[in-house]
């Protein structure tokens, strides 16, 4: 009878045992979950968001990017979403990077929809590599953080950190041009919090931080709708402000 219980007692220990145990791995796991959660805006992942748009458009705008005629050559890159897309659109950016950004070898990495986390995903497959002659990397993005896939400020701006922390670590000898993120409708400007996280981030030697909002704002017919994208005279606006600054990290 003693011995029965002896080893009654010994199974409920362990079952016991087994039990704090499972208990602790899924708490684990559901902190992991609520960490990534919390942060998606730093977490790599294709862009759903264009489904709206012909199937496999957002992947083959990607595949695009990394078969773009002399693209080894390139000594500046744009990173970013719509807004930097249409630096390849008439009635857009088109005229002004004619002008200003195809002599100095540029190459537009924007595409329409994306977020940082989209970002990031491009990033780690292919977006910027094979640049030896990249001199800088001008980055905008975040708005649609904001209007698509609702992130914090705080996630945005480590999803931003992250697309520094990529670009520096892909292509070592580039200076990163970092804009604040545009305002957000007709001189509405839903990002200050943001903003004011991801201007810490220029440390004087490899990230440089440039706020050109007020003078968007400032510039009649700059902006061209609700979400905050630009008309040329937008982009004209953009080109000159950043003009010194860039001419600068080129050198």
């Amino acid at each position: 009878m003693r011995q029965a219980l002896r080893q009654f007692l010994v199974l409920v220990t362990v079952l016991l045992v087994l039990a704090s145990v499972r208990m602790a791995r899924v708490a684990a796991q559901d902190a992991t979950g609520e960490a990534i959660e919390q942060c998606k805006a730093a977490t790599p992942v294709e862009n759903p968001w264009t489904k709206r748009l012909p199937h496999g458009w957002w992947k083959k705008r990607h595949e695009d990017i990394l078969s773009a005629p002399g693209r080894e050559a390139c000594q500046i890159i744009f990173i970013g979403d719509s807004i930097t897309d249409g630096w390849d659109s008439e009635g857009g950016g088109m005229k002004v990077w004619e002008r200003e950004y195809v002599p100095m070898q540029a190459l537009n990495l924007g595409i329409v929809c994306d977020s940082t986390q989209h970002v990031l995903w491009r990033l780690d497959h292919g977006a910027i590599d094979g640049l030896p002659k990249l001199k800088v990397a001008v980055i905008e993005i975040g708005t649609n953080n904001v209007g698509i896939t609702r992130d914090p400020p705080e996630d945005i701006a480590k999803g931003i950190e992250a697309i520094c922390e990529r670009v520096k670590q892909k292509a070592p000898r580039a200076k990163i041009l970092l804009l604040a993120i545009f305002p957000k409708g007709f001189g509405a400007n839903r990002h200050e919090v943001a903003n004011g996280l991801i201007s810490k981030l220029d440390d004087g030697r490899r990230i440089f931080y440039l706020d050109i909002n007020d003078q968007l704002v400032a510039t009649e017919g700059a902006i061209r709708d609700r979400v905050g994208h630009l008309t040329e005279k937008g982009y004209e606006v953009w080109a000159e402000e950043m003009g010194p600054t860039l001419e600068k990290l080129m050198q």
